[in-house]
């Protein structure tokens, strides 16, 4: 119940700040599901950077993130009574009639059931690589501050910041609560979408059909990002419409707002706002206005959303002089009181020469190992993102240790919009959502990255399933077949998963957390340590990448690259020097796998989109290095640490 209420208490704040903003934007809104929603977003994305503001102040400790909560409820207390009141009243709507008592009821039960699965302890890959071990790195140290160790931590991380409120409750699982609401708050504002430009009914089906996605629910109940980035990009969508609609400016800025809000989430946020550019200058050049006006309302459109984002990469560039840092440059060489040096030529040469005497001293080691990487790129599946039906009928082939995380099948029935009436907006989001996934498929085939698109996409297959309906009188109940289908499929993953991991048992309090851990593989060497290391032990990891929850000093190795250990390699001229290195650093235990490489070798780094962008470039590098491609820094780490 802590968890719960922890997150509900946050969650509800930030309503109330988000409806504060509103009401200084002069919006006005159409329904109680479109309040909620876009209150729900500013008022996270506006404490995220308030939270980012105190940890870059070394201030992310309790009492000023009190005070910082404090001030929120003050300056946003009207909102407390006005947002109970609409909600008060929609809930009286609601349960007017029958049927819509029954859809209410229906759709708590689906939330219910996805509040169980989310009040698990975190086991999803990225949570337990870099989503919840940075974050909790930022509250231990009590400030956000450059990651060396975790090169993934310096991405934004704006709904980290949120994230870390629930850390510095003691609370992990009140996070993955808290990304659930994000969810379901994404769900309320398709409603409110449809409400305001279609019907109610095909709101209601959008509404439903938004988790009829496994891979929507996977990501929503950890603290994963993607489906939060859709959301706040969706809204972001959605007030431009609103502004193009009522010309209302109030509307243009809070876009703008969301916007940026995005770009302080994933890089990947710019592509959809280049195309929420395209609909906004065909839409007003089309109404005949002024084409300098248009571009010039634009232009402050754009700087308004990168001021918003502007700390996330302003950070990144005063502190590794790369504002997206890790990706494009890789991770820095060497780091200290003498600046930061990123890994060069000569760097190149001194691990080839580590290699060289790796392959004198263990030549058959490192045959074997070139042979079993060799076999992982041989055994590596064959991938064609930009054939779109794929993702449909092979969707594991398109997905990195992420079971479930099926595409919504409710989006095969698209394609009839063709025999349809064609509502303008309903167009622009179908226009929208493909360009998006012709970018991102153009350069990754992580079917995970295409989520952005999903809100949009759920609508225009809602306006498709109701329309159908309701021009053909015996499909008349269609929607429910379609939806029920689709949903029984996730309902039925989720029931399994509650019993994998006994979450019954564990919200209950008759199962510990340890007992819910301990079946993992990944956690056994943590309980080891945490158990059995003394108070004073440090450990180096190399090929472990699952590590949140260890509770001695470690440095991690979050990407396929060993650069911990390639830093070691490059300021050593012997591997009795990096011996002699590591204990002056106070490094106590090694804690290795190496299964990393070959699984690295077995995806492949080309199409990976972070690890892709992280990857050195080896173009100049040595003849066996062209030759064995990108997997050849992969055995250079293996031999040499071996």
């Amino acid at each position: 119940m802590f968890d719960l209420t922890l997150a509900l208490g946050l969650f509800t704040i930030l309503m109330c700040v988000g409806n504060a903003l509103s009401g200084r934007l002069k919006i006005t809104f159409a329904g109680a599901a479109e309040e909620i929603a876009f209150s729900v977003f500013l008022g996270t994305g506006a404490i995220g950077l308030c939270v980012l503001f105190l940890g870059l102040l070394g201030m992310l400790h309790p009492w000023p993130v009190i005070a910082l909560l404090a001030l929120s409820i003050a300056v946003s207390r009207r909102s407390f009574a006005k947002l109970y009141k609409v909600i008060r009243e929609s809930i009286h709507r609601a349960t007017l009639t029958r049927e819509t008592t029954l859809v209410a009821l229906l759709f708590t039960a689906l939330l219910l059931l996805l509040i169980l699965r989310a009040a698990t302890p975190p086991n999803a890959p990225d949570e337990l690589i870099y989503h919840l071990p940075v974050t909790k790195a930022f509250v231990d140290h009590g400030k956000v501050y450059p990651m060396f160790d975790n090169s993934l931590g310096n991405l934004p991380f704006l709904v980290h910041m949120i994230y870390a409120l629930c850390l510095m409750a003691g609370s992990d699982i009140a996070a993955r609560l808290f990304s659930l609401f994000l969810a379901t708050a994404t769900a309320l504002a398709l409603y409110g979408f449809c409400s305001r430009y279609l019907t109610r009914r095909v709101g209601v089906v959008s509404m439903f059909a938004f988790f009829a996605a496994g891979m929507v629910v996977e990501v929503a109940i950890t603290t994963r990002i993607d489906v939060s980035l859709a959301g706040f990009l969706f809204l972001s969508t959605y007030a431009m419409i609103n502004h193009l609609e009522t010309e209302k400016t109030g509307w243009l800025w809070a876009s703008a707002v969301l916007a940026g809000f995005g770009l302080g989430i994933k890089h990947s946020a710019g592509i959809w706002l280049l195309l929420i550019g395209v609909m906004y200058l065909f839409t007003l050049i089309k109404k005949r206005r002024r084409v300098l006006a248009v571009l010039g309302q634009g232009l402050v459109y754009a700087m308004v959303c990168a001021a918003v984002a502007s700390p996330w990469y302003l950070k990144n560039y005063f502190w590794f002089h790369n504002p997206v840092y890790p990706l494009i440059t890789g991770e820095v060489a060497e780091f200290g009181p003498q600046g930061i040096r990123y890994f060069d030529a000569n760097d190149e040469r001194r691990l080839d020469a580590h290699f060289n005497v790796a392959r004198s001293e263990i030549p058959d080691v490192v045959k074997t190992q070139e042979q079993e990487l060799t076999a992982a790129i041989n055994s590596r599946v064959e991938r064609h993102p930009l054939r779109w039906w794929e993702f449909f009928l092979k969707p594991n082939t398109y997905l990195m240790a992420e079971p479930n995380h099926y595409p919504n099948y409710l989006f095969l029935l698209i394609p009839l919009l063709v025999f349809l009436r064609k509502p303008g907006w309903v167009v622009w989001l179908l226009v929208l959502s493909l360009g998006f996934v012709l970018a991102v498929t153009w350069t990754t085939w992580i079917a995970r990255y295409l989520l952005p698109a999903y809100p949009p996409l759920t609508i225009v297959a809602a306006y498709v399933i109701t329309a159908i309906s309701e021009r053909v009188s015996v499909l008349r109940n269609l929607p429910i077949y379609l939806l029920a289908g689709a949903l029984g499929v996730v309902v039925a993953a989720s029931i399994l998963s509650i019993r994998k991991f006994n979450s019954l048992s564990f919200v209950t309090g008759s199962t510990s957390r340890r007992d819910v851990l301990l079946p993992f593989t990944y956690y056994k060497p943590i309980h080891f340590i945490n158990t059995q290391l003394p108070p004073d032990a440090r450990v180096l990891i190399v090929g472990t990448q699952l590590n949140y929850g260890i509770e001695r000093p470690y440095m991690s190795d979050e990407s396929w690259f060993a650069t911990k250990w390639r830093r070691l390699l490059v300021r050593s001229n012997s591997l009795a020097e990096v011996n002699e290195d590591l204990k002056q650093q106070g490094f106590t235990h090694i804690l290795y796998s190496p299964g990393i490489f070959t699984y690295a070798a077995a995806m492949g780094t080309r199409g990976t989109g972070g690890m892709d962008l992280i990857a050195t470039d080896l173009q100049d590098a040595s003849d066996e290095a062209r030759r064995l491609g990108p997997e050849y820094q992969l055995l250079r780490n293996w031999s040499t640490f071996t």
